[in-house]
């Protein structure tokens, strides 16, 4: 007995994942969960691109597919929620495998409905898969990035989400006339479920996950070798020294350290999601309301996704460096831009500030991403992670109906994006909150040790 404890050797999982540079595994890790979760962003928006022939070809009019867009945000919201808790009890490698395959089975089965009654129930059913995605593949890729390169490593993953919404209109452009609107779902669906059927043999579990949760010893070795650990067949003990063990329930988001950072997080995704789905919907609109011809209008508009997608690129080693300041950054940055979108100005001046206000709005999504990957451990990091991006969705509702409310009051167009611009003194407020707590709970911590 003396004589196995004395050969026995202890792998600290932590320090490989520290060494670990971007490449071989790490790298087929960021590229197959780019792609599931560019599949989840292609099948979120299909609604949205087959709508203008369903309308047609049911006789239907906008205002049903209102439902059918709010309902599939609320399963959204509810697997976010759900499944976010499910990647902390059976890991975060089941959760995005089940919950691809029956989000990709769900949207096949859109291209057969024949009412919009039968296809909110489905698009309902298949949010909760979509909704689950995110949180685990957030997790799952910030368990295996170094802490200096981790926002970097989210960041480039779910790009992938932006490429897979803003993809589904050239999809839709192409298919659409020579195919019928079916097909958008079937081309959804298939890959979704191609692509979840290969995770079982190219998706790792979290060696995290593994380690915490005490199982699958066998998989925790084969995944430990691949991080470039050299144990020569001897009696091997692995451990994470950064990680507390944490029962998985909800409650435990709000005890502890959490109690005040939870909070916080969760109401700087609910303002910022507001801000960037009310930015996201009423733009085109808004601007066609002023002097620019719908054309122009939505050229304007545009610049919006494209400085997001560029902001949050660029942005993510500053993310790594700084964590939530950027995001204070960005709102204080953001707050001036936003109320100069209502004023006269000349269209090269506003295509500068629609590309900035994205950079600023979807810039802080990515950020949030990061962050909310950093603050939670291991063992609540999916429930942590999806409970936020769920509460968020309340905000993404509100932004979507929001203008709606204040065009009906006719209101004008300046005093919108004003109002608009207070959003982002909240967000500020709120990130230096959050920024002094984690300051505060890293100094207590350093005294303590």
């Amino acid at each position: 007995m003396s004589t196995l404890a004395a050969r026995e050797t202890t792998v600290d999982v932590s320090a490989l994942i520290e060494r670990q540079k971007l490449g071989g595994f790490a790298l087929l890790l960021i590229l197959w969960c780019f792609l599931i979760v560019l599949i989840d962003g292609y099948d979120q928006v299909t609604a949205a691109f087959a709508a203008p022939a369903l309308m047609h070809a049911w006789h239907t009019n906008a205002a049903g597919f209102g439902r059918v867009f709010g309902v599939g945000l609320f399963g959204v919201l509810v697997g976010s929620l759900l499944l976010g808790v499910s990647g902390d009890r059976y890991g975060r490698r089941l959760t995005i495998i089940y919950g691809s395959l029956s989000f990709g089975i769900l949207t096949f089965l859109c291209g057969y409905a024949d009412s919009l009654d039968q296809l909110t129930l489905l698009r309902f059913l298949a949010g909760i898969g979509m909704g689950g995605v995110v949180p685990n593949t957030v997790a799952l890729v910030s368990e295996y990035a170094p802490k200096a390169r981790r926002a970097t490593w989210i960041t480039l993953m779910f790009s992938g989400f932006s490429v897979g919404a803003g993809g589904g209109g050239a999809v839709a452009s192409w298919l659409l006339p020579r195919f019928g609107w079916p097909v958008l779902f079937t081309v959804g669906g298939i890959a979704a479920i191609v692509v979840a059927l290969a995770s079982f043999a190219l998706l790792p579990e979290s060696i995290r996950f593994l380690i915490v949760s005490g199982r699958d010893t066998r998989g925790i070795r084969r995944i430990a070798r691949r991080l470039g650990a050299e144990t020569d067949g001897e009696a091997v003990r692995y451990v994470v020294d950064d990680e507390a063990r944490v029962r998985v329930r909800p409650a435990a988001l709000f005890q502890g350290g959490l109690a005040k950072v939870t909070p916080l997080l969760w109401a700087i995704f609910i303002l910022n999601s507001l801000a960037l789905h009310f930015l996201q919907n009423w733009l085109p609109i808004l601007f066609s309301m002023g002097t620019l011809a719908p054309a122009r209008a939505a050229q304007a508009a545009m610049m919006f996704p494209v400085g997001g997608t560029i902001g949050a690129l660029a942005l993510s080693r500053s993310v790594d460096r700084f964590g939530v300041r950027v995001i204070l950054l960005l709102a204080m940055t953001g707050c001036p831009i936003a109320a100069s979108l209502g004023m006269p100005m000349p269209t090269g001046w506003l295509f500068a500030a629609v590309f900035a206000s994205g950079v600023c709005v979807i810039g802080s999504q990515f950020a949030l991403y990061a962050v909310s990957g950093m603050v939670y451990p291991t063992a609540l990091r999916s429930t942590g992670v999806g409970s936020a991006i769920g509460i968020g969705k309340l905000g993404s509702v509100a932004g979507s109906l929001l203008g709606g409310v204040l065009l009906s009051m006719h209101l004008p167009v300046e005093r919108l994006f004003f109002d608009l611009a207070t959003v982002f003194l909240a967000i500020a407020l709120l990130a230096a909150a959050l920024g002094g707590v984690r300051r505060f709970e890293r100094r207590e911590t350093a005294d303590l040790c």
